[in-house]
């Protein structure tokens, strides 16, 4: 199977190298696989994906219902970027399932964390909220 990189990828798409790995980060297109290089080479199948979002973007659909359409906020791509920010909180201070949910519910409870997010995408802050208790409710034991 082909592979694409991602500099190719940008340049085939119209879109920058930054957006791609932003959507790989929020779960919306990640690469076919992260080399031990840590390039993120992208094959045919992605490269349909990219397409289906950069249609659906240019119909004005938002982020979050693209992420909606393409990962829940349940999904183990999400899953595992809640654990990735678990983790590291837990390495600054011990952090217990109550807390974590309670940081999640303020990204949409703390004006400031709010715009912050739908800064970045308009629905942004409720996601991570689902996201953040999607984690709490299927990996971590609520004390």
């Amino acid at each position: 199977m082909a592979d694409w990189p991602i500099a190719a990828v940008a340049r085939m798409s119209g879109v920058t190298a930054r957006t791609l790995r932003h959507y790989d980060e929020i779960g919306l297109l990640p690469p076919a696989r992260i080399g031990s290089n840590g390039h993120r080479p992208y094959e045919e199948r992605q490269l349909l994906r990219l397409q289906q979002i950069l249609v659906l973007r240019e119909l004005g659909v938002g982020l979050p219902e693209l992420m909606a359409a393409g990962a829940d906020a349940g999904s183990d791509a999400v899953l595992d970027e809640a654990d990735g920010q678990y983790w590291s909180l837990t390495g600054l201070s011990p952090v217990s399932a109550d807390e974590f949910r309670a940081i999640g519910r303020s990204c949409v409870d703390d004006e400031q964390w709010q715009d912050a997010y739908e800064s970045i995408a308009p629905g942004l802050a409720a996601y991570q909220c689902a996201a953040f208790e999607a984690y709490v409710a299927g990996r971590l034991p609520v004390a």
